[in-house]
């Protein structure tokens, strides 16, 4: 390599043939031109508008002229709205519980109540029963299980203490208690005192981090069927709450209806479905059948059963009701069919006509809608070949009856092939880089010029015109292009960019665009892989007859300006100092110590000392580099 070829001007290039004007069209082309090409506007404002107008048009006339009355307007007015209350009255009737028991162990973890005051225990849960109305009893256990509890018997209040330490489901209590996080509620449980079911809340009390005891919080299943029956329903409409399939937590009826549960041999202490006095509940799990048509539309979706009791129909909306133990509930209304019978077969009748003109209209617009979509996907695919650079897997787009389209593939492919040939004179991978930096950098500010500490390096062919002089220019061109083909690969491998080609050699860099702390590793690591690459390819020369390539390579690390350098017209991303320098004079100092090594790898003491060791060298000294004054500490790559 010498330092005139560090000046040598870019050859120039023809353009191809596919950028050059052409002459009169082809047979083929001219019959892409006599083809019907329709304009994308039309087609969609002519198909697209007149069938969807046709398609809703005619749903809208069916639907105002056969539903007037429709189901939906009266399933959202009566059902939903209903089953809403339902939740509401349910929450309204239980949440309370759950204030009350937060309030109470804040006042306990607090200081505030002292539990080891039994008047003030006493007091303190007199005062939170008569607060919320919605709760029977109250209560907290210590340690030692002597609950102190407050509850309504026959409409008064009453206050007393309850030995509990030797009862086995009071101990199981207390350590769920203390093994659970906040307020839960458990499973009903029937109450001797008050002759009722209730449904108990539990939460278990720390202070100062230790587990002090458990506060208890129970809720009548009689005052929830209060509750419910004071909700506003029309005439043949009535709710319920079920706690898992079989039993019946809440129902209108049960404010009427007593059980006495207290030898219920460990089952559920709550009344089955078909102890409700209800037929039409009885047989919901029996002899109901899905009723999707009247599901109601809205935030909450509910299940729909449909059940037939000898002439009449009879239909449930169930919706579940989480957050209150294990199990959740279902909350349900049921109510007749009989006045909505009519509208629902009119339902029918406008749904099967608008659905059919439906799918025609759709499958019309659908089939014109791929013709173009098809068109645009290949254009989208392509253009996606070419924001990555792939310009060589970039398809082919063909011809199109739509005439944007068809003349946007023309388009596209014509600057397809002109792109191929600009690739083939600027480096894809640094232009990837350059443009990852630009979006970095706010945009072109991203890449103005700048000082960078890089790794250069310089290769060159020992001997290249000896080596070429028996060649022709067709081989010669062949060998430098197999030749830095390879190198080029190595290079690109660990993140180098390849600044340019001077004759016979590559100088190269690592540490920009991008910055790369480990640059001089990495320009070790890929002089190592050179070796190996070009020792392969010798082997395979030499089997063929042809002789070795032998090369050396010069490395060396330190400051550069990079960036955007040149003229007007033509700029380059290039680095420049005297870095760059003493890595070309590093390469040359090889020739004389080279011999018969196919490659050898001379390194700068600061590409030697950055790259951690990543690769074995051995010291040659300092050395006297041509056009410096002073020595340099060079080393060499046992390759």
């Amino acid at each position: 390599m010498t330092e005139a070829a560090d000046d040598a001007p870019t050859p120039l290039v023809a353009p191809p043939a596919a950028l050059m004007p052409t002459s009169p069209m082809t047979g083929q082309a001219a019959g892409r031109r006599r083809r019907l090409r329709l304009p994308i506007a039309a087609v969609l404002v002519a198909g697209f508008g007149t069938l969807m107008l046709a398609a809703v048009a005619s749903v809208l006339i069916l639907g105002l002229s056969s539903a007037g009355r429709n189901t939906f307007a009266l399933l959202n007015d009566k059902a939903d709205l209903a089953i809403d209350n339902v939740v509401v009255r349910v929450r309204h009737q239980l949440d309370p519980a759950r204030d009350q028991i937060t309030y109470l162990n804040r006042l306990i973890e607090s200081g505030k109540l002292d539990p080891d005051d039994p008047e003030a225990m006493r007091d303190t849960l007199r005062g939170a029963l008569a607060a919320t109305p919605q709760v029977t009893g109250i209560g907290f256990t210590p340690l030692n299980q002597i609950m102190t509890r407050a509850g309504r018997i026959n409409g008064e209040m009453v206050e007393s203490t309850l030995d509990l330490s030797a009862s086995p489901e009071m101990t199981a209590a207390m350590a769920e208690a203390r093994d659970r996080q906040g307020p839960f509620w458990v499973e009903p449980m029937w109450s001797p005192e008050v002759k009722t079911t209730l449904l108990t809340l539990r939460m278990g009390v720390r202070r100062d981090d230790r587990f002090i005891g458990m506060l208890i919080v129970g809720v009548s299943i009689g005052d929830l069927s209060r509750f419910l029956s004071e909700l506003y329903v029309d005439e043949g409409l009535s709710a319920f709450v079920l706690y898992g399939r079989e039993h019946v937590l809440a129902h209108q009826a049960l404010r009427y209806k007593e059980f006495d549960f207290s030898d219920h041999g460990g089952g559920l202490p709550l009344p089955r479905i078909d102890q409700v006095d209800d037929p039409v509940l009885a047989g919901l799990w029996r002899n109901s059948r899905p009723a999707e048509t009247f599901v109601i539309p809205g935030r909450n979706s509910a299940n729909a059963e449909v059940i037939e009791i000898g002439d009449d129909s009879h239909l449930f909306l169930l919706r579940t009701l989480e957050g209150y133990g294990a199990q959740p509930w279902t909350v349900g209304i049921n109510y007749r069919l009989d006045e909505v019978g009519v509208e629902v077969e009119r339902l029918w009748t406008t749904g099967l006509v608008g659905f059919g003109i439906l799918l025609v209209s759709v499958g019309a617009a659908l089939w014109i809608g791929r013709a173009i979509s098809r068109q645009i996907a290949r254009l989208a695919a392509a253009a996606a070949s070419v924001s990555a650079l792939d310009f060589r897997s970039a398809p082919t787009l063909p011809d199109s009856r739509f005439r944007e389209l068809a003349n946007a593939a023309d388009a596209f492919n014509s600057m397809v092939a002109g792109l191929r040939w600009f690739e083939t004179y600027v480096p894809k991978g640094l232009v990837l880089r350059l443009i990852r930096r630009s979006a970095q950098g706010g945009g072109t500010s991203g890449l103005v010029s700048e000082e960078r500490q890089v790794t250069v390096m310089f290769t060159d062919i020992r001997g290249f015109s000896t080596l070429a002089e028996d060649l022709g220019a067709a081989e010669t061109a062949a060998l430098l292009n197999s030749h830095f083909t390879l190198l080029s690969t190595c290079i690109e491998a660990e993140g180098g960019t390849v600044d340019k080609f001077i004759g016979d050699a590559i100088m190269a860099f690592w540490g920009a665009p991008e910055v790369q702390h480990d640059h001089a590793a990495r320009a070790l690591r890929a002089a190592r892989a050179m070796a190996l690459a070009l020792r392969a390819d010798n082997a395979k020369r030499l089997e063929v007859g042809l002789p070795a390539v032998r090369i050396r390579v010069g490395l060396h690390s330190g400051p550069v300006v990079v960036g955007n350098i040149g003229s007007a017209s033509r700029i380059n991303y290039t680095i420049v100092g005297d870095s760059v320098n003493t890595a070309a004079r590093i390469e040359e100092l090889g020739a004389a110590m080279q011999g018969d090594a196919e490659i050898i790898v001379l390194v700068g003491a600061t590409t030697a000392t950055e790259s951690g060791g990543c690769v074995p060298l051995s010291p040659l000294g300092p050395q006297r580099l041509r056009g410096r004054s002073g020595r340099v500490e060079v080393f060499r790559l046992d390759a």
